[in-house]
C-alpha cells in the first residue's frame, strides 16, 4: 500500500473514531432541573472563569438527589461526584451530623477541590478530567463546538486527543495556550457541562453501583474509588462484600489493594464519607 494512502486511511479512521465516541448516546440523562440547579450552585455562567471556590450543595438539591432514589439510581451518584470527589460542602443545615471531613461542611478552596470551571490546575471540569476522559471531552468539543478555534487549532486538538489516549497527561499540556482556550470556551457551554456530568456517571458511578449489589451506601464510597482506578474499585468492592462493615472494608481496600495509597486515609477518607452521611440524614426524613 502506498505511504500516502496509508496516511489517508489512518486519518479517516481517527476522524471516525473521535466522531463516534463524541456522539455516543449516554446510558441515561440527568433531569434538566437538577443540571440547572447544580450549575447555578457551582457558579457556572457562559462567561465564567476558573475562579470559583467554596461551593456547597443547597439542602433542597441534596434532598432531591436522596429522595429520588431508588426510583432513580443514577442521579444520586452526583452526591459522590460533588461531596466525595470534588469536596463540595452542604449549605446552611445545622441539623446535619458532624462533618466527617472535619471542615464544618464547607466547600473547597480553589486549590483543595474541584470546580465546574477547573482547567488551570489539576484537570478539567468538575471531575478533573485527564487522559481518556479528557480525550473524550475534546472529541465532544470538536464535534459539537468546532468554532472554538480555526482549522489549525482543531488539528492540534484532534492530535492531542489521540495523544491523551496513548500516554500523554493533562499536566504535560495544561500550559499550552490553545488547550487552555479550548477548555475555557468549552466549559462555558452548558451542553459540555452536562456531558461531563453524564460521562462521569457512566464511567464511574454506574459500574460502582452495579458492583455494590445495590447497596447504595457502599456505592457512594466505591464510585470515588472507581474514579481513582477501576481496578482499585473492583478490589474494594470484593473486600467490602465479604465484610460485616462494608464501608470500612472499602476504605481500607482503597489504601491496601494494589494501586492504593496509605495517604488516602488523611487526604480522602473524610470527604468520601460525606455523601453517605448526607444520604443517611435525608433518607431518614423521607415520609413513610
Amino acid at each position: 500500500m502506498p505511504p500516502m494512502l496509508k496516511h489517508i486511511i489512518a486519518a479517516l479512521i481517527a476522524t471516525a473514531t473521535y466522531s463516534i465516541n463524541a456522539g455516543q448516546a449516554r446510558s441515561g440523562s440527568l433531569p434538566p432541573d437538577v443540571v440547572d440547579r447544580l450549575l447555578e450552585i457551582g457558579g457556572w455562567t457562559t462567561t465564567a472563569a476558573d475562579t470559583n471556590q467554596r461551593e456547597q450543595l443547597t439542602v433542597d438539591l441534596a434532598k432531591r438527589l436522596v429522595e429520588d432514589y431508588p426510583s432513580d439510581t443514577r442521579t444520586v451518584g452526583l452526591l459522590t461526584l460533588t461531596l466525595g470527589a470534588a469536596k463540595w460542602g452542604v449549605r446552611n443545615d445545622p441539623s446535619l451530623p458532624a462533618d466527617p471531613a472535619r471542615d464544618g461542611w464547607r466547600g473547597p478552596t480553589r486549590a483543595s477541590g474541584k470546580h465546574l470551571m477547573s482547567y488551570l490546575v489539576g484537570g478539567v471540569g468538575l471531575p478533573h478530567l485527564d487522559v481518556a476522559s479528557l480525550s473524550r471531552f475534546i472529541d465532544f468539543l470538536l464535534v459539537n463546538h468546532p468554532d472554538i478555534g480555526g482549522a489549525t487549532d482543531q488539528a492540534y486538538m484532534r492530535q492531542l486527543a489521540g495523544k491523551l489516549r496513548t500516554g500523554t497527561k493533562y499536566d504535560q499540556v495544561k500550559s499550552n495556550a490553545t488547550f487552555r482556550n479550548w477548555m475555557l470556551e468549552g466549559l462555558r457551554h452548558k451542553d459540555a457541562q452536562e456531558w461531563i456530568l453524564n460521562d462521569w456517571l457512566d464511567t464511574y458511578w454506574t459500574p460502582a453501583y452495579r458492583a455494590s449489589n445495590g447497596d447504595i451506601r457502599l456505592a457512594l464510597v466505591l464510585a470515588r474509588i472507581w474514579n481513582t482506578s477501576p481496578g482499585l474499585g473492583r478490589c474494594a468492592a470484593e473486600h467490602a462484600l465479604q465484610s460485616d462493615d462494608r464501608l470500612q472494608a472499602a476504605l481500607l481496600a482503597y489504601t491496601n489493594c494494589a494501586g492504593g495509597n496509605q495517604d488516602y486515609r488523611t487526604r480522602r477518607w473524610g470527604w468520601m464519607k460525606r455523601p453517605v452521611v448526607v444520604f443517611d440524614a435525608y433518607a431518614k426524613r423521607i415520609p413513610g
